[in-house]
């Protein structure tokens, strides 16, 4: 058993890194102004792979084909849920990006019920009901809703597609080896689609390029490793306890930082999901099973 203050630490760490996910929503939708979305992903990915390189040399793990496969797919996924992501942000603020993109907690018991037949208990599918309510309050128009929202709904979709596929993949690949091979897909997959499409150029503003570094070396890179030794330290509850705070520190810096503004009944929505997300997470698992790994908007 870890001692109380090894488990206090690697929380408070979490609860740090998550403040950073949740900043990390206002930071790229300004930086999106000097950069395109595929520009920014490859940067910010490119980067955390380099940083995770030097871990990787250090271990002298070789990297197995098993590795590289199941890395591969997972990274694909992981791509996908970026794309929709950053693109969304264009269209939608960065508050609704935050919210949305924690549906993603909801979206993996649903596939997993309708591709493995996966029971779902009475809490997730509270879980679900609160959260699509929450979506409708938060997202709707009259009957309308913004296009960017809809693709941050694809975003969550895809990472709980990532996490089903992670899922997997961390029983019979190394941890370490996977995390980079994912990291390093996003990174050049979003490099072939700014070249490709022609949209790759150098940031002009120092904030871009604090944010590219920040997110990419601190959020993703430092991001997975304080992560993983949380989950190691804490329990899959309180793990999941803190990471629901990351839509509500992107609701707090969308506001404070990006001047998001949100009616009554937005805020009531938010409420909804955050709701959803803690009911359908907030559960002990059944003794002698392994807890499926929390999915983020920001690895």
């Amino acid at each position: 058993m870890f001692a109380p203050p090894r488990r206090r630490l690697w929380e408070a760490a979490l609860v740090l890194i998550t403040a950073l996910w949740g900043w990390s929503f206002v930071a790229i939708q300004a930086a999106l102004g000097d950069l395109s979305d595929s520009a920014f992903n490859a940067y910010r990915f490119l980067a955390a792979a380099l940083v995770m390189l030097v871990v990787l040399a250090a271990r002298r793990v070789p990297i197995s084909r098993t590795d590289l496969v199941q890395g591969g797919m997972a990274g694909l996924a992981l791509y996908l849920a970026f794309l929709f992501q950053t693109k969304g942000l264009k269209f939608t603020t960065a508050s609704n990006a935050a919210f949305i993109t924690g549906l993603a907690v909801i979206f993996t018991p649903l596939f997993l019920f309708a591709w493995f037949g996966v029971k779902l208990g009475r809490m997730q599918l509270l879980g679900a009901l609160l959260a699509t309510v929450g979506l409708a309050l938060l997202t709707l128009k009259g009957l309308s809703v913004r296009a960017g929202d809809l693709l941050i709904l694809l975003c969550a979709a895809s990472f709980a597609l990532h996490i089903i596929l992670l899922s997997r993949a961390s029983k019979i690949a190394d941890i370490v080896n996977l995390a980079f091979i994912q990291v390093a897909v996003v990174g050049l997959l979003s490099l072939a689609q700014s070249l490709v499409l022609r949209e790759l150029s150098v940031p002009r503003d120092v904030a871009t390029i604090q944010a590219i570094l920040v997110i990419g070396i601190l959020g993703t890179a430092l991001g997975f490793y304080v992560q993983t030794q949380a989950q190691v330290a804490s329990s899959p509850n309180r793990i999941a306890l803190i990471i629901v705070l990351e839509p509500v520190f992107g609701g707090l810096f969308g506001y404070l930082l990006a001047g998001d503004r949100l009616s009554l009944l937005n805020w009531i929505g938010a409420a909804l999901i955050v709701a959803g997300m803690l009911v359908a997470e907030t559960r002990f698992p059944a003794r002698g099973t392994r807890a499926v790994p929390r999915p983020t908007g920001n690895l």
